[in-house]
């Protein structure tokens, strides 16, 4: 699932850049902003995902590093698509991680507190927006639930992602937007289930102490040619990425030992369903 999205070709392009760095012995930050003529600030934007190179840039990195066709042909790529025009319909602090979830091919979330982004009922998100900022006004509101709707839509479509939710028990039984809107919730969660690409699994309150209590997060899995993987965490007003291996391994660790945890997908079903019932 080949992505031009520039939110996260930036990206893409930065970890590029930093890896070939760190790769390159002796090789430091002041090094490429005295190649690009440019000052460090720059070279720090770059690597964190927050800037862009030109195709002049790109050419004098690629001399630098000895890139062969297919790696100076790849960077000239993610540094061309990191300059187009975003079109996402939300914050610019969630921009980047709506478009690596459009670009993913495999997302693995845990969840402690809200069902995950992707399969939230529209009366769901319109509730969990109120409730971070109950002073939005109303067209901000419609603008943010409508953008969530966008989202979902990469589920059903062309080469859909393969998504495995594993959500706390506690997300199920809290009556997010009243009881109405809550039964639509788990309505929505139950059709999803039957999508082959989506797996959703509940973790109960039975299991006891687990290896993620208190944080959520999202392993997101980018198909070649980037082959990467990346690991989402959100706070209240910020994200952080984490893309090194050692740190994406530990996340994925923790995911595989509370998915043994959870219930399976069926048992998962009804117990969602024996949850709705008792809304309505």
């Amino acid at each position: 699932m080949p992505t031009a999205n520039p939110v996260v070709s930036k990206l893409l392009l930065g970890i590029a850049v930093r890896d070939l760095r760190e790769a390159a012995q002796g090789v430091r930050r002041e090094d490429l902003a005295r190649v690009l003529g440019c000052d460090l600030s720059k070279i720090s934007r770059i690597e964190n995902g927050k800037g862009s190179l030109t195709a002049l840039e790109v050419d004098a990195l690629g001399r630098l590093f000895a890139l062969g066709p297919d790696q100076l042909e790849q960077l000239r790529g993610l540094a061309r698509d990191s300059r187009r025009r975003s079109t996402y319909r939300v914050s610019d602090w969630a921009m980047k991680f709506a478009g690596l979830e459009q670009a993913a091919d495999a997302v693995r979330t845990y969840e402690t507190e809200l069902v995950p982004g992707l399969l939230q009922h529209p009366d769901y998100t319109r509730a969990v927006t109120l409730a971070a900022d109950p002073t939005r006004p109303p067209a901000e509101v419609d603008r943010l639930v409508a953008g969530r709707a966008e989202r979902q839509a990469v589920l059903t479509g062309d080469d859909p992602p393969h998504l495995i939710a594993v959500i706390n028990e506690a997300v199920i039984r809290r009556p997010v937007g009243g009881a109405t809107a809550m039964a639509a919730q788990l309505g929505r969660l139950v059709e999803l289930t039957e999508l082959p690409n989506v797996e959703v699994h509940v973790l109960p309150f039975a299991v006891g102490a687990h290896p993620a209590m208190g944080s959520s997060f999202v392993v997101l899995e980018l198909p070649d040619p980037f082959d990467v993987r990346i690991v989402y965490l959100e706070d209240l007003t910020t994200a952080h990425y984490l893309d090194h291996p050692a740190q994406v391994a530990g996340y994925s660790l923790t995911f595989e030992r509370l998915l043994g945890s959870a219930l399976g997908p069926a048992e998962t079903v009804g117990l969602i369903n024996r949850v709705r019932r008792e809304l309505t």
